[in-house]
């Protein structure tokens, strides 16, 4: 879609998972922090791409389309940064290596998107704090980009 904002989306997403999970809405909570975690990636991965095509080098690795499978994003995030120094160079250094380095929690995207359509009381206060720690994690490192003019 050509109206696609990942960042604004990730930051609307994360807010509204804070917001359901001060009201107990758990269930909801971890998956709106599986949305903003998916968008914040997107976002990320919109640049590595457009650093990988601008330049020389495999640019088909780098066509790849995303769904919503957060796993998959962040672990190719992090082969592409281990495996290629040249976009460790390009992007702000110390973003690269914090992002090479991030573990998510499995329950961020565990089901995710299905678990919209869950029963109730599937999630607990814990895992929703988790999801927003690591959700909050992606997005403040997609912030630092931004700031620093990388994104």
């Amino acid at each position: 879609m050509a109206d696609e904002d990942f960042y604004e989306a990730a930051v609307r997403h994360w807010i509204d998972g804070a917001i359901l999970e001060e009201q107990e809405e758990y269930d909801n909570a971890v998956c709106m922090q599986g949305f903003a975690a998916e968008c914040a990636l997107k976002k990320i991965m919109e640049k590595v791409r457009s650093v990988k095509m601008s330049g020389s080098g495999e640019i088909e690795k780098y066509k790849k389309e995303y769904s919503h499978w957060g796993e998959a994003i962040m672990r190719d995030i992090q082969m592409l940064l281990l495996a290629d120094m040249e976009l460790l160079t390009i992007l702000e250094p110390s973003c690269a290596l914090r992002l090479s380095k991030m573990e998510l929690p499995p329950i961020l995207f565990q089901n995710h998107p299905e678990r919209r359509y869950f029963k109730d009381s599937t999630y607990t206060k814990a895992d929703a704090g988790s999801c927003r720690n690591a959700a909050g994690s992606l997005i403040k490192e997609m912030l630092y980009m931004r700031v620093d003019g990388y994104l």
